[in-house]
């Protein structure tokens, strides 16, 4: 879209989506069941943290769904101190009609134990959990899935401790969908502002509220007709995402706005949520939309990719940064936002010729936290020699080592754990260097790094390059 009056833009660029715009929901103030999902114990609300607060009978303890009475203990065995073991929970619910349903249960086996738990349904055995040794793989994340039949009404549902000293429940749900063998998108149960309500509550005036599969979005109701905008394009955003990692966010994406002096408008992303201020929703301060018909919408994007696969690493969030390029150049390009890419990549490969002229130190006038523009700039460059494959297949090599990255998520040390995903990374990374040289047409990407000074065993973060005392080398 080019020049043209602000009603113009507003008009062309509605009407050009009405069929695919999300309608604004009047959300009341409770948990919002996603699409698919029979039950999630975790969106009714009904895990009890401390586990201290549901009564145990016999080492059985009784959850209501239907109802949504009784507390849900998060694990089987010793979960708190003085309190009587959990041996099974039982979940009463009811279904509407006969069926298949696939039961999900995301659990650990915490640090010791041979932990093993079995799930039956209206007194008939349906399995058994994996047996994981919690000391050697502490707190290792297993997701299993259980195939249900249900008859048509009431029904018992069963997790019965089997061995171990204890596990730990993390999500249990039941999918009723016909894809229900994947485990459906939820909300992230810690989030700060969970409603309609009460994120009025904390902005002060009323707000409206936008939903998709995979987005919510929330912003004050004076910018409803941009805040729809944003839903279209963040929609779209996350489909290409996931076309390029193949593997969904862990939770749903909610992306909220604050008032200019709200501290929780700070600009950032956590755990699948993205924090911003009223101000990202002026368009009309926004030259790109002035200009192009198009908002400023790569803030939002980067952010997002972030929780794409946000457990591999190289640099400190380059490889976040550059699939969002990816994206942002085919559903957001115009010619504001080309130039900044092509100066920020000016600028990265600039910094790395600076870095080798300096003997592989970093130059002492940058400031310490823009460390990973050396990765950047070796990402782009591995990118140039593999050509336009180089993010899906990348992302094809995480997904096959993914239960490793989770476990290695699970070590206690910040440093090691850090660590342990940049190897496994880098083994991504050699595995595209096997079949196309990515730096260099003789000498492997391993051995370019060496030569770069880059540290094969240590993350950047490890580094900590931001500490005082750093001497802006990258080994």
């Amino acid at each position: 879209m080019s020049e043209g009056s602000s009603a113009a833009r507003w008009m062309g660029f509605l009407a050009a989506c009405a069929v695919v715009l999300p309608a604004g929901l009047a959300v009341a103030d409770a948990p919002v069941k996603t699409s698919g999902t029979a039950w999630d114990v975790g969106l009714l609300e009904l895990f009890d943290a401390p586990n201290t607060n549901y009564p145990i009978v016999n080492g059985r303890v009784v959850v209501d769904l239907g109802a949504k009475t009784g507390l849900c203990p998060t694990g089987l065995g010793q979960l708190a101190s003085g309190r009587e073991n959990v041996r099974e929970i039982e979940l009463r619910y009811a279904s509407s009609k006969p069926g298949k349903s696939w039961l999900h249960v995301v659990w650990n086996p915490g640090g010791s134990g041979n932990e093993q738990f079995e799930v039956a349904l209206n007194g008939k055995a349906v399995g058994k959990s994996k047996l994981i040794d919690g000391a050697k793989r502490p707190y290792i994340a297993e997701h299993e899935v259980f195939p249900l039949q249900h008859p048509k009404g009431k029904n018992i549902l069963i997790l019965r401790h089997l061995s171990g000293d204890g596990l730990n429940l993390q999500r249990i749900t039941l999918a009723n969908t016909s894809d229900g063998a994947r485990l459906p998108q939820t909300l992230n149960p810690r989030l700060k502002f969970p409603t309609l309500a009460s994120y009025e509550r904390e902005t002060g005036e009323k707000g409206v509220l936008f939903e998709k599969d995979h987005i919510r979005v929330y912003a004050p109701q004076s910018k409803d007709r941009e805040a729809r905008i944003l839903t279209h394009y963040l929609t779209r955003a996350y489909e290409e995402l996931y076309r390029l990692v193949g593997m969904n966010t862990e939770y749903k994406i909610v992306i909220y706005h604050f008032p200019r002096d709200n501290a929780n408008g700070w600009g950032g992303t956590s755990e699948c949520t993205i924090w911003y201020s009223f101000d990202n929703l002026d368009f009309e301060s926004q030259e790109e939309w002035t200009k192009h018909g198009i908002p400023h919408v790569s803030g939002y994007i980067e952010e997002m990719s972030h929780n794409f696969a946000p457990l591999a690493s190289f640099g400190w969030e380059m490889v976040g940064w550059h699939v969002s390029r990816v994206v942002l150049q085919k559903l957001a390009a115009n010619p504001i936002y080309n130039a900044q890419i092509e100066s920020t990549r000016q600028t990265q490969a600039e910094t790395f010729k600076r870095y080798r002229s300096l003997g592989n130190t970093f130059p002492s006038d940058v400031p310490p936290n823009l460390c990973d523009r050396i990765h950047a700039h070796l990402l782009w460059e591995c990118e140039r020699r593999y050509g336009p494959a180089f993010w899906t297949d990348f992302h094809k090599e995480v997904r096959s080592v993914y239960p490793q990255l989770r476990e290695a998520e699970c070590i206690s040390d910040a440093d090691e754990s850090r660590n342990k995903r940049y190897q496994i990374t880098l083994e991504c990374l050699s595995g595209l260097d096997a079949r196309r040289r990515l730096l260099d047409d003789t000498r492997s990407f391993t051995e370019m790094l060496k030569e770069y000074g880059i540290s094969l065993t240590r993350d950047l973060k490890s580094l900590h390059p931001t500490d005082p005392g750093w001497n802006r080398k990258l080994e």
